[in-house]
């Protein structure tokens, strides 16, 4: 058992690692995250069609994980980024919460407030800085 938990830590602790290094380049960090959550979000269109609920609770939960090391990485702090942030959390959880009780309705409004969060975040990263 502790064996397990040193290795995880190990792993846990390489990835951010490397997420914090390729945040460093400019226009590397928006492609590595935005690869990730693009295909996460193909997973979880796919697994809504199909009702293939389990498919959805991963690649959301995935979702969860990477936004979550990506907020430590880039640490935007604006106003309006915390507010789709806020969105974004809440939506992924309001996802996950349909997808654990088979809710095709539930967790496809959830998708969809999940996606708007997406492109309004990145509608206000388009914006000039102050």
């Amino acid at each position: 058992m502790r064996t397990l938990a040193i290795v995880l830590a190990l792993g846990f602790t390489g990835s951010v690692a490397m997420l914090a290094w390729a945040a460093q380049d400019d226009k590397q960090p928006e492609s590595v995250w935005m690869k990730k959550k693009l295909e996460y979000s193909k997973d979880i269109l796919e697994g809504i069609t199909t009702e293939d609920f389990e498919t959805v609770e991963r690649a959301a939960a995935a979702m969860r994980r990477m936004s979550a090391l990506e907020g430590f990485v880039r640490r935007k702090d604006t106003k309006a980024y915390r507010a789709q942030l806020a969105i974004f959390e809440f939506s992924n959880d309001e996802l996950l919460r349909h997808a654990a009780n088979k809710d095709v309705d539930g967790a496809t409004l959830a998708f969809t407030q999940l996606t708007l969060s997406c492109v309004n975040c990145h509608k206000q990263l388009r914006l000039p800085q102050e």
